[in-house]
């Protein structure tokens, strides 16, 4: 037996030689907590609080295992089933985009542009992170669709809209559907915004990426040859359905302003480019330009 202590040293120990096994940048400390938060029902606080008590053998030995998966380069998210975003628990699992950081500048632009009464379309949903936190925010939006072709994602956001039904009050529908067909939601009004965390990743480019990104779907992460296959089909194919002074809103990589502003100029869209809170360009809002 072990202290919260105890676990807590042994397994930030555990952390610190799976970091130097993989090569990958453990925060030894932040995942240390985040497993014991999770796992052994404990934040920070307590485990200070409560570092002198015995932890349960099997909560210790789940804590344990989950940190030396660590050294399998599985990501930490996919371990404990679970990945914060916006404020909150998100369940994720193997098959799904594993919900990040990045992309909450994604909600707060989709938050902040939405009309009162308006209505929010999401294409590649994955977990469904995104609108479900959109709404979270904004309980004068009626309705948010969510648009996902594979069922391990859609599995994975059905989860999450049970775990939050109570505050989501049946405002979100998941839809499948394939994105590059163009499919949309049946039976929704116009919507006002749509977002989209679509894979932007150059194919070449996905074989250079650490352990843990390359066990995440490639389904979720390969935007073509060029990284902007999607980009494209999705301004082709949703244009179109925007209501009046509606705008599209895309997470983009790093390097990739220039191309998204390219492409929007070439469907006559303005492009306004912000960057996360890393100082990276990171999302990409396009809006048809007034017809005359």
């Amino acid at each position: 037996m072990m202290t919260y202590a105890e676990l807590r040293r042994t397994l930030r120990t555990t952390l610190s030689d799976a970091g130097k096994l993989t090569g990958l940048p453990i925060d030894t400390v932040y995942e240390a907590d985040e497993i014991l938060r999770l796992v052994a029902g404990l934040d920070r606080a307590a485990v200070l609080l409560r570092g002198a008590e015995e932890a349960a053998e099997t909560v210790a030995m789940r804590c344990i295992a989950a940190a030396k998966g660590r050294g399998e380069g599985i990501p930490l998210a996919y371990l404990l089933g679970i990945s914060p975003f916006c404020g909150e628990d998100f369940y994720c699992a193997p098959g799904c985009l594993i919900p990040r950081a990045d992309t909450e500048t994604l909600v707060e632009e989709a938050a902040s542009r939405l009309p009162a009464g308006g209505v929010l379309w999401d294409l590649c949903t994955g977990s469904g992170c995104v609108p479900i936190a959109v709404l979270l925010q904004r309980d004068d939006i009626p309705a948010a669709y969510g648009v996902e072709l594979y069922p391990s994602a859609e599995a994975t956001a059905e989860r999450n809209i049970a775990k939050f039904a109570e505050k989501l009050g049946g405002r979100f529908t998941l839809v499948h559907g394939d994105v590059l067909g163009g499919d949309i939601p049946q039976n929704s009004a116009a919507p006002s915004v749509i977002t989209a965390n679509p894979p932007y990743i150059s194919t070449a480019v996905i074989e250079t990426l650490d352990v843990q990104v390359q066990m995440e779907p490639r389904t979720a992460l390969d935007g073509g040859e060029d990284g902007m296959r999607y980009y494209r089909a999705i301004l082709a194919g949703y244009l179109g359905h925007l209501a009046e002074d509606g705008c599209i809103i895309f997470e983009i990589g790093y390097d990739q302003k220039r191309a998204i502003r390219a492409l929007a100029q070439e469907y006559d869209c303005t492009c306004i480019i912000r960057r996360d809170y890393d100082g990276n360009d990171r999302v990409a809002v396009i809006k048809p330009h007034p017809k005359a």
